[in-house]
């Protein structure tokens, strides 16, 4: 039986979870489609870096590197905040720099405290939004 391409399936909260786990404690590389952009974080985007987006992914490179350093001050469930963050931020911005050869915006919100999404826009196929890194800008009080 030939598996699913990954983008194919969004992964369920139970499957997110999961996939959240493993990635911080695994070594493999995998990538998960985790959300939908609603149309009005569509149009917010679109007006900062003039690109389509559609669909959210995370890769668990990204997920064990926000991880694994601890002056990002994370918390356990924070990355658990990136889809919620990216469809109701308001404070989004070019971060300057690339990615792959692709932009880079940084979603911040305020989560019991300021906490950062560094993303990659990545246009081709469909429009999709990549986990770079996440970090909290002061530690939770």
């Amino acid at each position: 039986m030939k598996k699913e391409p990954w983008y194919i399936h969004q992964l369920t909260q139970d499957q997110l979870k999961l996939f959240i786990e493993e990635a911080r404690t695994g070594k493999s590389n995998q990538k998960a489609f985790i959300g939908t952009i609603t149309p009005d974080a569509v149009q917010r985007i679109e007006s900062i870096c003039s690109k389509k987006v559609k669909r959210i992914m995370l890769e668990s490179g990204a997920v064990r590197h926000s991880y694994s350093k601890d002056y990002h001050l994370l918390e356990n469930d924070d990355v658990f905040h990136y889809i919620d963050v990216v469809n109701t931020a308001t404070d989004i911005q070019f971060s300057g720099k690339k990615h792959l050869n692709n932009i880079v915006l940084t979603f911040t919100k305020d989560i019991n405290g300021k906490i950062l999404f560094a993303v990659e826009v990545r246009v081709k196929h469909e429009g999709w939004l990549s986990l770079i890194t996440c970090y909290r800008l002061h530690k939770k009080r």
